[in-house]
């Protein structure tokens, strides 16, 4: 054989490793990854849940009480408009009524109870005994014992002021307003307008009078700024009426008597006397301050800052003589500096307004008291 005809060699492949086997799943990445994602995404649910559980228990408590609210302020209306009705009608009649009247839930009624009216007058008025007993050099009151409150000393300023500043209780159509005026001769109230209003029946009082007494509308005039009612009292008792004044100026000091409802519906007295007890009146209440500045316009405004309120409409501003400089009228509340200012119209339109109406009247700048036609008042 030759070398031609040798066969030539078998090539045989090369050995390979054999294939490992797949990995079980648990060992896989992918399926510990898909794991924790799958556990993530349910740690997510149950918060969210949870925070909309939250979310419900708290609009659920929200709504009730919401609700409650709304109960309750329903029922203090009610309580409110049973109040105005009752306001309306004859004293008799208020204090035969006024009994069987049930407030609602968390209302005190009635909120004071006049000391001389069953009981001492204790309660959350009361001072401690450390304040009313003997570390101030007072004599404690013995209980059961009324509160004694000492009266201005005859002749001066406050004892004009108490005297002749009276409580204006007027029915309209609306209902009862009340307002403050005073005497500017004998038998003549002043006071605002929009305080009468389009009454049937005005009643005014105070402590001087004994008793309420009925008063007529004279005149009254409501435009162009003004705001006047002039009132005539039969057979009323003699006070010293107040004297107008037309000099006033900036930083003078004035003090505001009146009535404001703020302070005036916490006095037993005057609950006692809604509740038909003709001989109680309440107090005149007495607030003072400068003059901010009078307003030159038709008619002047006076600015100051003595403090008045609701009720106090138609009540006097004086000087420290006790002489009228102004009527107070009307408050401007300042919404971005909770600033209120009081307005009280000058004594000089006041006089032009009497002067007109017949209505005799004195005068303090020169001590006459201007002619009139009717020396003794009309009715």
């Amino acid at each position: 054989m030759t070398d031609g005809d040798k066969p030539s060699p078998v090539s045989t492949p090369p050995e390979t490793e054999a294939p490992s086997p797949p990995l079980p799943f648990w060992r896989r990445p992918l399926f510990w990854g898909s794991l924790l994602l799958c556990a993530l995404l349910l740690l997510v649910a149950w918060l969210l849940w949870q925070e909309w559980q939250a979310a419900e228990g708290r609009r659920a408590a929200l709504e009730e009480g919401l609700a409650t609210a709304r109960q309750d302020n329903q029922s203090r209306e009610a309580f409110l408009a049973q109040l105005r009705a009752l306001l309306e009608k004859e004293p008799c009649i208020v204090q035969e009524e006024l009994p069987r009247i049930s407030p609602p839930a968390g209302i005190i009624w009635p909120p004071l109870e006049q000391g001389s009216r069953g009981g001492n007058g204790d309660g959350a008025t009361r001072l401690p005994h450390d304040a009313a007993g003997a570390d101030s050099g007072q004599t404690s009151k013995t209980p059961g014992e009324p509160l004694q409150i000492p009266a201005a000393p005859p002749g001066s300023v406050g004892a004009l002021l108490e005297n002749a500043t009276v409580l204006v209780l007027a029915r309209q159509s609306r209902g009862l307003s009340m307002g403050t005026g005073f005497f500017v001769s004998p038998g003549y109230v002043v006071s605002n307008a929009h305080v009468v209003g389009d009454a049937q029946k005005i009643i005014i009082v105070n402590k001087a009078l004994k008793k309420p007494l009925a008063a007529t509308l004279v005149s009254k005039k409501d435009q162009a700024g003004q705001d006047f009612a002039v009132l005539h009292v039969a057979n009323a008792p003699g006070i010293t009426p107040l004297k107008l004044c037309s000099a006033v100026m900036r930083t003078q000091k004035v003090s505001a008597w009146g009535f404001p409802s703020a302070v005036t519906q916490d006095d037993p007295k005057f609950l006692a006397l809604l509740r038909g007890d003709a001989a109680s009146a309440p107090e005149v209440v007495f607030s003072e301050g400068p003059v901010n500045v009078v307003l030159e316009r038709t008619p002047p405004l006076i600015v100051h800052s003595a403090t008045v309120s609701q009720g106090n409409s138609g009540g006097p501003l004086v000087n420290e003589q006790g002489q009228v400089v102004g009527i107070n009228t009307f408050i401007k509340l300042d919404d971005e500096s909770y600033r209120q200012s009081s307005l009280a119209i000058a004594s000089s339109a006041l006089a032009d307004f009497l002067r007109a109406a017949s209505v005799p009247f004195s005068l303090a700048d020169n001590g006459a008291a201007p002619a009139t036609s009717n020396t003794e008042g009309k009715p």
